[in-house]
C-alpha cells in the first residue's frame, strides 16, 4: 500500500524538527512518529486515521520504550508496503530495523527518563517534550487546514 502524498508532506515537516531537537529521545521520536503515520496509511481505514491523537503516538511510543520492543500494534503498522520502488521500500525497513535496535537500547530509555527537561547554564530548564509536541502539533494544525 503507498503512502498518501499528504502523510509525505507532514512526515517531511516534521522530519525538519530534528534540526532543532538533536537530542536521542527527540530523534528515535520524529522517526517513530514518522513510522505511525505511514503505517496509519497501510492499517486502518479513513475514518480510525483521522482519529489518531499525538498523545495516541506519544504513548504507544512510550509503550514500546518500555517494552524494550515495538508492541504489537507498531509491528502490524510496519508491515506496510511503502512506496512503488524497491529503494523507497528498503529505506523504510532501514528505518525500521534502527527504530527496533534503538527501542532496545537502555540509552534511549534513560535519555526518555530526562526528556521532560533540560538543565540550562541560567538554573532554568528547556521542556524538550513539551516543546517538541507543541511544535509537532502546529504543523499538524497547519498541515490537516489544509
Amino acid at each position: 500500500m503507498d503512502i498518501t502524498e499528504s502523510t509525505k508532506k507532514l512526515i517531511r515537516k516534521v522530519q525538519e524538527l530534528k534540526a532543532k531537537y538533536s537530542d536521542l529521545a527527540s530523534v528515535t521520536f520524529i522517526d517513530f512518529y514518522s513510522q505511525y503515520h505511514q503505517g496509519c496509511d497501510y492499517l486502518f481505514p479513513p475514518q480510525v486515521k483521522n482519529s489518531v491523537r499525538l498523545l495516541d503516538i506519544l504513548l504507544l511510543f512510550c509503550q514500546c520504550v518500555e517494552l524494550k520492543t515495538p508492541s504489537l500494534l507498531t509491528k502490524l503498522m510496519w508491515k506496510d508496503v511503502i512506496g512503488p520502488t524497491l529503494g523507497e521500500y528498503q529505506e523504510d525497513e532501514q528505518i525500521e530495523e534502527t527504530l527496533t535496535q534503538t527501542l532496545a537500547n537502555q540509552e534511549l530509555q534513560n535519555a526518555v527518563n530526562q526528556w521532560d527537561r533540560e538543565p540550562r547554564i541560567d538554573g532554568g530548564v528547556n521542556l524538550i517534550l513539551r516543546n517538541l509536541l507543541h511544535d509537532i502539533e502546529e504543523i499538524e494544525t497547519e498541515h490537516f487546514q489544509q
